[in-house]
């Protein structure tokens, strides 16, 4: 992350693009990483990942520094994402059984353990574990970005964990990567 990222984000909204651009670079990797298990084609990544830095840009000024600048960076790329994600579907004719994500379709890897827990559950659940155990959110910013309690977060937790212990094929992936020294 940015050294002093509250200062940088100060001379961002005082309209200083290089401090901007900081702030690009460093959360470009890990937002683009989010939207490729939630968008439905490679082009959609890259349009809400544009999108999501152009209404940061516009917004700046309203950000406020009492959360996260991730947490206020993946709110506006999870509302992103249901407006690009309900387009797809409208374009193409598509109901819910048959949404599958491109990026899937092409080579799903079946040692990514993502890739499985996406399938496990629902699109709700699976943000709830992403925000918590990929990006590190705690409760609160998770409840914040997704729009619900923190009591609902606590209890998606728990449930998709419970549902994700009975799966033979993740604890075996889950093993793998320990084994790899990938997760500790």
């Amino acid at each position: 992350m940015i050294q002093n990222e509250l200062q940088v984000i100060k001379s961002a909204q005082l309209g200083n693009p290089t401090c901007f651009t900081q702030l690009v670079v460093a959360y470009q990797k890990q937002l683009s990483c989010y939207l490729l298990t939630k968008c439905f084609n490679s082009t959609d990544v890259e349009d809400v990942l544009q999108e999501t830095f152009i209404n940061a840009y516009k917004y700046i000024r309203s950000y406020n520094p009492q959360w996260k600048f991730s947490t206020w960076l993946y709110t506006i790329a999870n509302r992103l994402v249901k407006k690009y994600n309900e387009l797809y579907f409208q374009q193409n004719n598509l109901d819910t059984i048959e949404r599958t994500s491109e990026i899937e379709n092409k080579q799903p890897n079946k040692k990514n353990i993502w890739y499985h827990i996406r399938c496990m559950l629902s699109p709700n659940a699976f943000d709830i574990m992403w925000f918590y155990y990929v990006e590190e959110f705690n409760t609160k910013e998770t409840a914040r970005i997704l729009h619900c309690s923190q009591s609902r977060v606590k209890m998606s937790l728990f449930r998709s964990k419970r549902k994700l212990a009975k799966n033979k094929n993740i604890k075996m992936l889950f093993q793998e990567l320990v084994e790899l020294e990938l997760i500790l």
